[in-house]
C-alpha cells in the first residue's frame, strides 16, 4: 500500500511539472499582451516594461537548428544549448515555491487574492449541484431497474437523454426568457447583480432565488449521463452469479437490488468521482458568465479575454492539480471498494 500511495504521488508530482511546463510555453506562444490591448483600446502610446519571462528562454536548455551538426551531408544532431538556472520555468517554478503567484495585469491584485475571493462562489454553486445529481441519478436509476417496464420512468428517461443534448449555454438562455423575463414568468432574477449579500453562502439562506436557474443548467445537462452510468452498472450487477445467489438466500428482489446489486454499481461510479475536483474550476465558465457569478469560471474567462497571463497561470495550475488531486482520489477509492484489485 506504501509502495502504491508513494507512486501514485511521484507520477503526480511530475504530471503537474509537465502540465506547468506546457502552460508557460503555451502562453508565451499566444501572440499579444495586455499592453497591446490597452494600446489598440486608448489608440495612445504606452510605456512599459517587459517582464523577465518574455526576455528569459523557455527552458534549462534551448535547441538551435541552426547550428545542427553536419554528418555526411546530412543533419543528425541538433546543438544544444544550456541556460541553466536563468529561464522562464525555473523563475515562475521559484515564485510558485515561495507562494508568490505574482499580481493581475489589469488592476495589480495579488493573483492569490482573486482566487481566495471567487473560490467560495464556485465551491457555493458546484457543491449543492453535485448532491442533487448524484441523489436524482441514483433515485431514477434505481426505479429504472426496479421497474422496467413502468411508462413513467421510461418518459423520464426519454426525456433526460432529449435534456442532455441540449447545449448548457442554450439551456440557461432559454430560462432566463421563460422564467426570469417581464414579459413571460419574472419569477427569478437573471443574476447576481442586485444580490443584496456578497457573501456566496449567505446568500442561499436569505435569497435562494438566485442561484435556482444557474442549479438547474448545471443539473440538468449531468443528470442523464450519470443516470445512465448507474442504471448500466445496476443491470450488469443483475446479471451476475452473486445476483442468483442472493435471491436462493431468501432476500426479496428489492433487497437484493438494494444490499447486493448497488454497492457493486458504485465502483463505476468511482471513477467519475475523478472529474469533479477541475469542475469547481471550469466546470460553470459559461454559466457563472451568463448569471454574473463572480466564481473561479467566470475569472478565467475574463482573464483569457483582458489576457491576464498571471491569473491565467495559476488557474491552469490549479486546474491540473485538481484533476490530479481527482484521479488519486478515484485510484484510492477503487482499492478500497474493489476487492479484485486490493492485493494488486
Amino acid at each position: 500500500m506504501v509502495y502504491f500511495i508513494a507512486k501514485r504521488l511521484l507520477s503526480g508530482f511530475f504530471m503537474l511539472l509537465v502540465i506547468f511546463f506546457i502552460s508557460i510555453w503555451m502562453i508565451r506562444l499566444i501572440p499579444g499582451s495586455y499592453e497591446d490591448l490597452i494600446m489598440a483600446d486608448e489608440k495612445q502610446s504606452l510605456e512599459y516594461n517587459k517582464s523577465s519571462q518574455n526576455t528569459l528562454p523557455l527552458f534549462y536548455f534551448s535547441m538551435l537548428p541552426e547550428q545542427e551538426i553536419i554528418f555526411n551531408g546530412l543533419n543528425v544532431f541538433p546543438h544544444f544549448i544550456w541556460n541553466g538556472l536563468q529561464c522562464s520555468f525555473h523563475q515562475k517554478l521559484k515564485q510558485y515555491v515561495s507562494m508568490d503567484f505574482g499580481n493581475s495585469l489589469i488592476d495589480q491584485v495579488p493573483v492569490k487574492t482573486k482566487i481566495s475571493k471567487a473560490f467560495p462562489w464556485s465551491l457555493a454553486l458546484q457543491i449543492p449541484a453535485l448532491f442533487i445529481v448524484i441523489i436524482l441519478s441514483f433515485w431514477v436509476a434505481y426505479r429504472s431497474v426496479r421497474f422496467p417496464n413502468s411508462k413513467w420512468m421510461q418518459s423520464i428517461g426519454l426525456i433526460l437523454v432529449w435534456l442532455h443534448s441540449v447545449p448548457g449555454f442554450w439551456l440557461a438562455t432559454l430560462l432566463l426568457l421563460l422564467f426570469a423575463n417581464p414579459d413571460a414568468l419574472h419569477l427569478f432574477p437573471a443574476g447576481m447583480q442586485g444580490v443584496a449579500s456578497k457573501n456566496p453562502f449567505e446568500i442561499w439562506i436569505y435569497f435562494p432565488n438566485y442561484y435556482i436557474l444557474p442549479l438547474c443548467c448545471l443539473v440538468i445537462p449531468s443528470l442523464a449521463y450519470l443516470t445512465r452510468f448507474i442504471k448500466n452498472g445496476l443491470e450488469e450487477s443483475i446479471q451476475k452469479p452473486y445476483w442468483t445467489r442472493a435471491l436462493s438466500s431468501g432476500l426479496s428482489w428489492k433487497q437484493a437490488l438494494r444490499k447486493e446489486a448497488l454497492p457493486n454499481a458504485l465502483i463505476p461510479l468511482i471513477v467519475w468521482v475523478s472529474g469533479i475536483f477541475p469542475a469547481l474550476i471550469s466546470g460553470a465558465l459559461i454559466i457563472e458568465q451568463i448569471f454574473s457569478i463572480p466564481g473561479l469560471g467566470r475569472l478565467m474567462f475574463q482573464s483569457i479575454s483582458s489576457r491576464d497571463w498571471p491569473v491565467v497561470e495559476f488557474l491552469f495550475l490549479l486546474g491540473a492539480m485538481m484533476t490530479i488531486l481527482g484521479f488519486l482520489i478515484s485510484d484510492f477509492l477503487l482499492r478500497y471498494f474493489d476487492p479484485r484489485i486490493q492485493n494488486q
